[in-house]
């Protein structure tokens, strides 16, 4: 009965200096649990202004975490960005803009939110500036001198304007001693020249 009562007891042993480990580190992180939330209330009483600023702290990773995680999930429905031509996005940056264009004013034009319309102006790769003027408005969006060019609805080329201010007179020869110069209003004027 003897040998057969020993090897049971030494697992019992073995078991027992398990749990004791598994309870001592309980303990020593509850120990350390109550040291740091004891240190926590000591600050918050002698300065309590940190306890709004470590409040605003977590209330921020918070939401983020949150965001991250409702983005993670794949709950949100697809973007409307995809459904934006650049014609279009080009057209209404210039119809919306005074002189320059506001973000917020982009997304309402086309009914998105502030973070799709900047999805969406960095997929056409328009700069965002972070201080844009309109009036006595400031605010986030794209500089006029940001502003993509307006594209041309014909094919063709377009047509270059005549300066009516900056015409040079033209001179033809005729003969062999005359001259005719024509200037902007197109009256010809001879000129011979006399050997």
């Amino acid at each position: 009965m003897s040998t057969d009562e020993a090897p049971e007891t030494e697992v019992d042993e073995a078991e027992a200096s398990g749990e004791s480990d598994q309870m001592s580190e309980r303990t020593a992180k509850l120990i350390i649990g109550f040291v740091a939330l004891a240190a926590l209330a000591a600050i918050v009483i002698v300065f309590p202004y940190v306890a709004y600023f470590v409040a605003g702290i977590m209330a921020c990773r918070g939401w983020q975490k949150t965001r991250g995680w409702i983005g993670r999930r794949g709950s949100e429905p697809e973007s409307e960005t995809d459904e934006v031509t650049a014609e279009d996005l080009v057209e209404t940056l210039h119809e919306v803009a005074n002189p320059n264009v506001f973000l917020a004013d982009l997304a309402a034009a086309f009914g998105l939110s502030g973070a799709d319309a900047r999805a969406l102006l960095e997929a056409h790769q328009i700069r965002i500036r972070r201080a844009v003027r309109n009036g006595n408005d400031t605010g986030v969006g794209v500089h006029r001198d940001d502003l993509p060019p307006l594209p041309h609805t014909s094919p063709e080329a377009p047509e270059t304007p005549v300066d009516l201010h900056n015409q040079r007179p033209t001179t033809e020869p005729i003969g062999l001693a005359g001259v005719v110069v024509k200037d902007g209003s197109e009256t010809t004027r001879h000129h011979q020249v006399r050997n």
